[in-house]
Order: structure tokens, then sequence, then C-alpha cells
């Protein structure tokens, strides 16, 4: 039996992360605490270098066989610097550190991969812009270190740089705590140029979005797939997230080679990784959004579905030194996606989807991932959302074909229901 400890775990891995789903395995889920709402008091004492060193001494008096983090932070770099500790297999903290920081990643970009490398700039948002950034206007403007696309937009003069970056006292303050931690490991691993409250500022970019998934080990990446970023019509908010991709097959080999040049140039091992990227049909150019150096927890299950292996399961056989055992086409659907439910406009729940109602979509379609995040009486807003739109639950399905898939989503949907109060 490998014990596996499971760092700052999230409800997907809480799910997943059975001895019933992986036998021969034991999960130990340590430091959730971190990823609820610590009081004023902990953040200001937590020394993250410390937490690291603690932990793995705490564990050293246990038999654990393997580390993980699934979660973009603190997650996968606490695990990489508890499983450094211990000895275990794993990324080195420096390079999580570093791919995880939009600038520094950017930095490994231009070396490795410039073909497909924006034009990007350093932003202080607390400090007078003085207008010379290098960059020319319209660009996309986003923090160095966040989630779900919080606080990112385009700008298309000054003054929209101002108001984007225009950050109340109390913003500044909660800012500063939520991203000490980072700034600690910053300290620690890079050359200190852009602080963790930075902004990044990028040419605009384009084209058909889709997620690159692959795992490295040895220091030779393979890709697992490539999975479809659809959006909301007229937006810049996920739809859904189709693998696998319909892309060219042509597109999809640059798309790899792109991929693997950049991971294995830039010294991560150990660990599964997905890289954003677009593909621009006009300019016949691909480039990267951004560089993710973990697993995508969200697509574990279209990879069962599809291919026959989670990237659990991977993500499991590195954390231990195993050898990763993966092949396309293994799994039992032909087609899976990842369902985003969303509002654009904020309201109230006054009624979610019933248990009844869930287990009438299980016997119909077995299998169906429901996650339902609106709670009855609870503005949508209360809960951390992508700038204008309001994600209240995901559905994860897979099916033979798409248009079946897209079928079965329909009659789904029909029988979820939800009502509403709008703000």
């Amino acid at each position: 039996m490998k014990r596996i400890l499971v760092l700052c775990s999230s409800s997907w891995d809480k799910q997943g992360l059975t001895s019933e789903n992986y036998p021969g395995y034991q999960f130990v889920f340590y430091g959730d605490e971190l990823v609820e709402t610590p009081s004023l008091l902990q953040v200001l004492r937590f020394d993250v270098k410390l937490y690291i060193s603690e932990t793995a001494k705490k564990f050293r008096r246990e038999t654990i066989h393997g580390v993980i983090g699934t979660g973009d932070y603190p997650g996968c770099m606490l695990a990489a610097g508890v499983a450094s500790e211990m000895k275990l297999p794993g990324p080195k903290l420096r390079d999580i550190v570093l791919l995880s920081h939009k600038l520094y990643s950017r930095d490994i970009q231009r070396k490795y991969v410039p073909e497909a490398t924006p034009k990007y700039a350093p932003i202080n948002p607390f400090r007078r812009l003085n207008g010379n950034l290098g960059l020319q206007y319209p660009f996309f403007v986003k923090p160095v270190k966040g989630t779900m696309s919080i606080r990112a937009r385009m700008v298309h003069n000054q003054e929209e740089l101002k108001q984007a970056l225009d950050f109340s006292f109390g913003e500044r303050v909660e800012k500063f705590l939520l991203l000490r931690p980072f700034q600690q490991l910053l300290r620690a691993h890079s050359d200190g140029r852009a602080p963790a409250h930075y902004f990044i500022g990028e040419s605009p970019l384009s084209g058909v979005q889709v997620t690159v998934d692959g795992f490295i080990q040895n220091g030779r990446a393979t890709i697992m797939g490539v999975v479809d970023s659809v959006m909301y019509p007229g937006t810049i908010s996920f739809e859904r997230f189709d693998h696998p991709s319909r892309l060219p097959a042509p597109i999809l080999e640059r798309m790899q080679v792109v991929a693997k040049t950049v991971i294995e140039g830039s010294g991560l091992d150990h660990t599964c990784f997905n890289i954003e990227m677009f593909f621009e049909a006009a300019r016949d150019n691909i480039s990267i959004i951004e560089i993710n150096p973990r697993m995508s927890y969200q697509f574990a299950d279209l990879y069962q579905r599809v291919d026959g292996t989670s990237t659990y399961e991977i993500q499991l056989a590195l954390a231990t030194g195993a050898a990763v055992d993966f092949q396309r086409g293994r799994g039992r659907d032909g087609a899976a996606t990842s369902f985003v439910l969303r509002r654009f406009q904020d309201a109230v729940p006054l009624s979610i989807p019933s248990e009844v109602d869930k287990a009438n979509v299980l016997a119909k379609y077995p299998g169906t991932d429901i996650r339902i995040y609106a709670k009855v009486g609870e503005k949508l807003s209360a809960q951390d959302q992508d700038v204008g739109s309001y994600r209240y639950g995901i559905i994860n399905m897979g099916a033979r074909t798409y248009d079946e898939l897209l079928e079965n989503y329909a009659e789904v949907r029909r029988m979820l229901p939800f009502n509403y109060r709008d703000l």
C-alpha cells in the first residue's frame, strides 16, 4: 500500500483520490486550512519555508511514498518543496515558482519558443504610470499571479489601464496578504525584479484557444492530448472544454512541439503540466497564453473517459517514481466535455437541483459528474468569479461522439432546474 500526502486539496481531489478509485493507494490530506479563509494573524505569521520544513518533519515519522498538490496556489508549490525535503520524486520548487509567475514564465518561453511568445512588459500597479511600457495599445493586462482571469482585461488607452489597476486601500492590503507566501518564495527563487503584486501587459492574442496537457518524467515530456476551450459567444468566459481537440492534425502536432520544447527547456520534471495556447488561422500562428506546471484536475476524468487513464493516475505515478503508462484512445468514450454553467448577470438562487434531480441524471447518464456551486440565498458574486460572468456549476460527461454528447447534455440541463432572482 502506497501512502500519498495530498496538500491543499480541492473538492476534485477529495472526490477523485480514494482507495476505491486507486486500489493500492492510501491518501493523507493535509493543509486544507491554507485554502480556506485564514485569519489576519495567521497570514501575518505564516512562513512558507518553515511550513514546508515542518510538514516534511511531521511526515518523515510516517511512511509516505509520494507528495502531490494539484492546486495552482499554494498546493503545487508546497508539494514540490515538501517532496524535495523528504527526498521523494517531484519537480524543483524553483521551476514551479518561476513557471507559475506570468512574467518569469514569459522569460522562459521567450528563450525556448520565441515564435510562440507575445511581447510583454512588467507593470507595477501601485506606482504612477509614465506611459512608457514598450507596448502599443490595445494590450492585455493581468496579475503575474492570479486565477480564473480575475482582474484580467484588455485596455485600449492609458485611462483604461489606470482603471484596471485602480485598487482601494483595502484591496491593496488584501492583495498583499493573499500573495505574501508567494512573495516569500520569489525572494528565495527569483531575481526579485517582479514582485508578487505586479501585473504584466501583453500584446493581444486571438484565435482558437486550447489546452495542451502532458507530463514530464526524467527530462522527457509526453503530450497526453489537446482540449478545445470553447467560449460563450462574444465573451472571454469558458462555456466548455472538449477532448479531444477538433483542430487539424498538423496544427496539433505543431502545438505539441512547442509544448515539449518549452517544458523540457524549462527544467521542470516529474510532474504533469498544462499549457493554454491560441491558434490564429489568419497568420497561421501558435501562441502560448500561459503555462501551468501542474495537472488539470477539471480534465482528469475527460482523459479517463477517452484515453482510459486519469491525470490523477499519471500524477500518482510521477510522485512515486513509477513509470507512466499512457496511451491515447483506450477509454470507453470517443468524446468528453467539461461544461461550465454561467450567468452574465448577478443573481440570488431561489432553488437549485435537488439530490433527487441529480440521482435521476445519474440513472439516465451513468458517470456524469455534477458540481453545483450556487447556494440558495447567496449571491453568485459571493464566490470568486471571472470578469463579467458568474459560474454556478460544472458538468463533466462523455459519449461516443460529440453530437451525441451535446444532445445528452441538453437533456441533462433540462433535468437540473435552477430558479433565480436577478440583481
